[in-house]
């Protein structure tokens, strides 16, 4: 009995590291998600702060007017819509990492018939994939995300990511095509990071991958989606989005058009005011974060608002550049919030398990792209 109640002990003691050693094989995978995600969602930011900084090259290269510049955004949009749409359907199917996978490639589709400047026809043809692509991500993003430990730290950083990206994307754009004639070749880069972003998906889902969430996928994914469409705080929240996306993305997208077009900028030069209102952008998601919620996020959102509004006024009514660009800073400074605000009460109002649905219905309307010039 003895030496049976040893063995025991030995094989206890023999099998105890396991569980540690899974906690740890665990951690690492979920870390690895975690910046692969994000590495996402940077890509998304530095996708969608481009295009603005390019109008003005877009515009002469090709011998186009700005209502035809906005085919651009409609292409980007419509891909968004159908992004929206098929979202729970596509998850249901292929599961988080799948649908991650698939956007990026998606995304890299739209790259690769981008920087060889090609026919104008299919260039505003590609705005389609690289607005479903980015779809498809950041809305999974943002679902797993809100499923990790301490989640309301991670969308922070998230979000900062994001920001980050749509920093950096007017600064390397307006670089290249202040230096060269070839502007198109900022979507080269794009290109090769999308190639590692593609691979870094894989790779760290590469357990979960293109397998369905759940058994009965298509039967739980039409009844998630018709739950989403009858949900009235998810319709509230659209329009709030909607109305939100419509200052971000009409000023951070014609912002450097306007400049040079009214103000008479060197393209050269006010190019780099985008990166300014994207800069206060992210600073206001990292900075305003606590402050929003420690003084109740009804409260600040119209206090926010107010501010908003207060620094369009001087940046339409003030016909210096400079304090344009002071004006718009702060402008992205106070919208900055909006975005963390309206997931997190998603999060607080809509049941568990429509948040896959709910989040890829309206992060369209979040990034909408037919804003008027």
């Amino acid at each position: 009995m003895e030496r049976e109640a040893g063995h025991d002990r030995s094989t206890q003691d023999a099998e105890q590291p396991a569980p540690e050693s899974f906690d740890q094989k665990s951690a690492r995978q979920e870390v690895g998600r975690v910046i692969s995600t994000n590495f996402a969602v940077l890509l998304v930011g530095m996708n969608d702060a481009a295009t603005g900084v390019l109008i003005p090259y877009i515009q002469p290269t090709y011998q186009i007017n700005l209502l035809q510049v906005s085919f651009i955004y409609l292409a980007n949009f419509t891909g968004y819509v159908c992004a929206c749409f098929s979202n729970i359907h596509v998850c249901a199917r292929i599961g988080t990492g799948g649908t991650l996978v698939l956007g990026a490639l998606i995304q890299c589709l739209g790259y690769s018939f981008m920087f060889w400047h090609p026919p104008v026809l299919l260039f505003v043809a590609a705005f389609f994939f690289t607005g479903m692509g980015v779809a498809y991500q950041d809305a999974q993003a943002n679902t797993f995300t809100i499923t990790i430990n301490n989640a309301h730290r991670w969308l922070g950083i998230l979000h900062a990511v994001y920001g980050t990206g749509t920093i950096l994307a007017p600064l390397i754009a307006n670089t290249i095509a202040s230096r060269s004639p070839s502007w198109h070749l900022y979507y080269m880069v794009t290109l090769g990071l999308g190639i590692v972003n593609v691979a870094s998906l894989a790779w760290t889902f590469r357990r979960s991958l293109f397998k369905p969430n759940v058994s009965t996928a298509k039967d739980t994914a039409a009844s998630e989606f018709k739950a989403v469409m009858k949900n009235r705080a998810v319709w509230i929240l659209n329009g709030f989005f909607f109305l939100y996306a419509g200052v971000e993305v009409g000023l951070g997208g014609w912002l450097v058009q306007f400049l040079v077009s009214v103000r008479h900028g060197d393209p050269k030069k006010v190019g780099y005011v985008a990166s300014g209102f994207w800069t206060g952008f992210t600073l206001g998601r990292v900075i305003l974060a606590d402050i929003t919620h420690n003084l109740g996020e009804r409260r600040m959102v119209f206090i926010y608002t107010a501010l908003a509004v207060f620094m369009q006024l001087v940046f339409w009514l003030t016909p210096s550049i400079i304090a344009n660009a002071v004006a718009v800073c702060l402008l992205g400074f106070f919208i900055g919030p909006f975005y963390p605000v309206g997931l997190y009460v998603l999060t607080e109002v809509i049941p568990q398990e429509l948040h896959v649905g709910a989040i890829g219905l309206w992060l369209p309307d979040s990034k909408f792209r037919v804003s008027p010039s």
